[in-house]
């Protein structure tokens, strides 16, 4: 008997399906809260679901072409740039807590855009704030969205 190579099109797709099914999980959990079939807190879950799981059984079952086609690691500054952005968005998720929305996207920012884009940092400070300004705007300004603030200890 011998066993079959997974390709990361198999990982992938048993991975897409595994959170497809588990979006659909908590589609149906949600249906009862509802009051329609095609409208309520169920329905985005349950469409990404679906999609999920025909993504997933799609990339299983495709054919593989030659092999050739597969691509090697990056190395050097692309691989220096690419675990550089994946840390600075790990710290962002833990610092968020702690220093607030604003503050820790902007810092968020300004090293994405000096990492990603090269820019001087006079350059990566001032973009950094008018985009965190702007999405400040939108989110809690104006669509009232909560999100973390500084929180003060008295």
């Amino acid at each position: 008997m011998q066993i079959r190579h997974l390709s990361p099109d198999n990982i992938g797709g048993v991975t897409a399906i595994i959170l497809g099914a588990l979006s659909i999980y908590e589609s149906l959990r949600l249906y009862p809260y509802s009051n329609k079939i095609l409208t309520g807190d169920h329905t985005f879950p349950g469409l990404i679901g679906v999609l999920l799981v025909i993504s997933g059984v799609t990339l299983i079952f495709k054919r593989n072409k030659k092999e050739e086609n597969d691509q090697p690691l990056p190395k050097g500054r692309i691989a220096y740039m690419m675990l550089g952005a994946i840390g600075i968005l790990l710290i962002y998720c833990l610092i968020i807590d702690f220093i607030g929305y604003f503050f820790s996207t902007l810092l968020a920012f300004i090293f994405l855009i000096k990492l990603i884009g090269n820019y001087r940092w006079i350059f990566s400070i001032f973009i950094s704030l008018i985009f965190t300004t702007v999405l400040y705007l939108l989110f809690i300004v104006l669509l009232k969205t909560p999100f973390p603030g500084i929180q003060l200890p008295f």
